[in-house]
């Protein structure tokens, strides 16, 4: 075997198409780096108000305030390079292994006869032949580093914050409660509460006075009524019929039981003893 001059400028072809694609390239971009500092620009208020009730039925009127604050934020502005290379650890083996094999088979003086083994020529073709998996490997892989750099410069972004919360309109207020056509209005104290317990009882006993309006109260459905702040958009709430005071029921078990005669007269009077309150007597003789 003989290493001809065309394999030898083969080689060196191959060689050179390899370092050819040995050089690295670099890419930039550029990103947002940490945080510097906060600078607020200013705030907005937002103001909400609804006339509200609680468990007591004491209304008040609620102000939810929604809190806007715009801040400056300053960010560094860094740049990250990408460089992209292929292996130099696989080139470099491959083309030494490539150039041994090529130096071997220069060595080999062709002369051999045929039955004898030509070594160098033998060992630069396993050379060669060894170097193509390296040298593959160099061609199709690459190796990627990547590094940020500070560039100095700031990059400033707007935002807006914002927070909700809720508390009681203080102050004198003018309040109105109303039942149907009944009405009652009046002025709160300086923490602009108004307890409603009192002027709706006056109310109910004002407005419901028939005995399908009383039985309904007594079964325990509520009854519906109108509240208006000052400031606030009026509301509708219900007032539980428990809450009301048993001497309204009182004064119209009074007036009912004496309209009762003969047996009836006689029920009504058993549900007296039964009952501990008026409601209960009255809810004892309509449940019969």
């Amino acid at each position: 075997m003989r290493a001809t001059g065309s394999s030898r400028v083969g080689a060196v072809g191959l060689a050179a198409l390899l370092l050819s694609h040995a050089g690295c390239s670099t890419t930039s971009e550029y990103v947002r780096g940490p945080r510097l500092r906060e600078v607020p620009l200013g705030e907005t208020h937002r103001d909400a108000l609804e006339s509200v009730v609680d468990g007591s039925y004491v209304g008040r009127v609620a102000v939810k305030r929604t809190t806007c604050t715009e801040v400056s934020t300053e960010f560094s502005k860094n740049r990250i390079d990408t460089t992209t290379s292929p292996p130099m650890d696989s080139l470099l083996a491959g083309l030494a292994m490539l150039g041994g094999g090529g130096l071997l088979m220069s060595m080999s003086d062709g002369e051999s006869e045929d039955e004898d083994i030509d070594l160098p020529m033998t060992l630069g073709v396993v050379l060669a032949l060894a170097s193509i998996y390296p040298l593959v490997t160099a061609l199709t892989d690459e190796d990627v580093t990547r590094a940020e750099v500070a560039t100095g410069e700031v990059e400033a972004e707007r935002s807006q914050r914002c927070e909700d919360r809720t508390f009681a309109l203080s102050g004198p207020l003018h309040w109105s409660v109303s039942l149907g056509a009944a009405k009652r209005t009046g002025r709160t104290g300086k923490d602009g509460a108004v307890a409603l317990r009192q002027p709706l009882s006056e109310l109910v006993e004002q407005a419901i006075t028939d005995e399908a309006s009383v039985r309904r109260l007594v079964a325990g459905r509520g009854i519906g009524f109108r509240l208006e702040l000052e400031r606030a958009p009026a509301a509708d709430f219900r007032l539980d019929s428990k809450a009301l005071p048993d001497s309204y029921f009182r004064r119209f078990a009074d007036a009912y039981g004496r309209q009762l005669g003969g047996g009836e007269r006689a029920r009504f009077e058993n549900c007296e003893l039964i009952g501990k309150s008026a409601r209960e007597t009255l809810e004892c003789y309509w449940s019969q």
